[in-house]
This record gives C-alpha cells, sequence and structure tokens, in this order.
C-alpha cells in the first residue's frame, strides 16, 4: 500500500511538473528589438506564431536602451539589437548568436539640392543624427564624426539627435532637417517617399552586423533558441526583401 501512495504520490508530482512547464511555456517570448528592424520583424512574427504557436511580445526601442533593461531587469528571452556590438557589452546575459543581416548607413535627403557628400558640409544645411547614448545609429554617428578628418566633418551642420532612427525618418522627411544619417533599407519604406540618399566615403566602413543572440535570463530556453534559429535562416530573406545587406 505505502508502495502504491508512493508511486501515485510520483506520478502527481510529475503530472504537476508537467503542467507547470506547459504553462511557462505559454506564455509569450520576450523580445527586445531594435526600433529600425521592426519592418521585417513584425512580418517574422505572424509567420512564425502561425506556425509555432508560440507567442511573441516584441519589444522595440533604440539598442542602448534596450540593453539596459536587460542589464536592469535581467529577464527576456531574445535580443537583436541593430548593431552586434551591443551583444559583446551584454557579456554573459548572452548564451548564443547568429547573422541575421547587415546594416548600410546612408544619408537621406530631402530635396533635391543635395547630391554629394561635399553637399552636406556646406554652411547652413540642416542635418539630424541619432543620440550615441540611446540608438545604434547614434553610435554610429558618433563612429564616423570621430573618424572623420576636418574636411569631411559635418558635426557644425547637425541641428538634432534624435533617440530612435524612426525619428530621424520623420524628422528628413517632413523637412525638419534637410538629411539624417539613418539606415539604407529604410529608404524602402512609404514613409521614406521623396528622399533619396548619399553615401558615406568609403573610408568610414562602418556597416554593421545585425545578429539574433538568445538571453541566459530565459525562462524557455528551447522555445527562444527555435526562433533565434526562425529567424537566422528563414528570416533572412524577409530581412533581405525589406532592403537590408547579405554577407
Amino acid at each position: 500500500m505505502k508502495r502504491l501512495m508512493s508511486g501515485m504520490r510520483l506520478f502527481f508530482l510529475g503530472m504537476l511538473v508537467a503542467l507547470i512547464a506547459g504553462c511557462g511555456r505559454q506564455e509569450p517570448l520576450v523580445v527586445y528589438a531594435g526600433k529600425g528592424l521592426q519592418r521585417p520583424l513584425e512580418e517574422i512574427k505572424q509567420v512564425y506564431e502561425k506556425r509555432s504557436g508560440i507567442g511573441l511580445n516584441v519589444i522595440y526601442a533604440g539598442s542602448d536602451t534596450l540593453l539596459s533593461t536587460l542589464k536592469t531587469t535581467g529577464k527576456g528571452d531574445v535580443f537583436i539589437p541593430g548593431s552586434s556590438s551591443y551583444l559583446t557589452e551584454a557579456g554573459s546575459l548572452i548564451t548564443s548568436d547568429q547573422f541575421v543581416a547587415m546594416h548600410t548607413p546612408v544619408f537621406a535627403v530631402h530635396g533635391d539640392k543635395l547630391k554629394t557628400y561635399a553637399d552636406l558640409l556646406k554652411l547652413g544645411v540642416r542635418i539630424a543624427v541619432g543620440n550615441k547614448d540611446m540608438a545604434a545609429i547614434g553610435r554610429l554617428s558618433d563612429a564616423v564624426l570621430k573618424e572623420a578628418p576636418a574636411e569631411l566633418n559635418f558635426s557644425r551642420n547637425i541641428v538634432v539627435s534624435a533617440s530612435t532612427v524612426n525619428e530621424l525618418l520623420k524628422l528628413v522627411a517632413a523637412g525638419e532637417v534637410d538629411a539624417a544619417l539613418l539606415w539604407g533599407d529604410m529608404l524602402q519604406w512609404e514613409d521614406a517617399k521623396g528622399l533619396t540618399a548619399i553615401a558615406l566615403p568609403p573610408e568610414f566602413h562602418q556597416v554593421k552586423e545585425i545578429r539574433v543572440a538568445t538571453l541566459s535570463s530565459s525562462l524557455a530556453p528551447r522555445d527562444a533558441r527555435d526562433f533565434a534559429d526562425f529567424v537566422a535562416s528563414e528570416g533572412r530573406a524577409v530581412f533581405e526583401k525589406h532592403g537590408f545587406g547579405r554577407k
């Protein structure tokens, strides 16, 4: 009788553990993603949720803001910043990461008066850049300015520092500035209609990698890895469709 009761306890304990684990899997994965990645990731999200049955709660913000949130809360499953440099800074928070796409910066310009990089350096041109303490594009802007020799430095024409790359697009599209340093893929957006691109001088070498990482804080590491694998495989084509580069 004691053996029977013991066996029943083990059986119900096993059922309880399975139930708790099952409930845990029903919770949406928390995904932190750079604001500029929203369009391809929303498309990927729809396909993945339908196929896997796993919900995704995607939080979009500047990459610096996301990294700070991760470090402060210690919560989340997947991290996809606008530049792989944030994964290095995340350190032990990252369990694995995979390549997804390339991020190429350009100047988006409003109107037809600015056609070359030299035009951006003219007195009176209004330029918007990202905040280096909030967004990946801001860090990139800061790096470009530090590398640029005096004859190529556009810092005197900066009039706005925005917290996200999406704000930069709105500023230049509305004509509030003449040019904004943002990601080239954004010029495919409907919001960018009428804007043209000016490339950075090749010596700046500021093309960035986008990588998807799983987090050590994940309560559903298998599901987190499954989603990361999906982004790094089938998701690449979606990123390319939205104007992101490949290796």
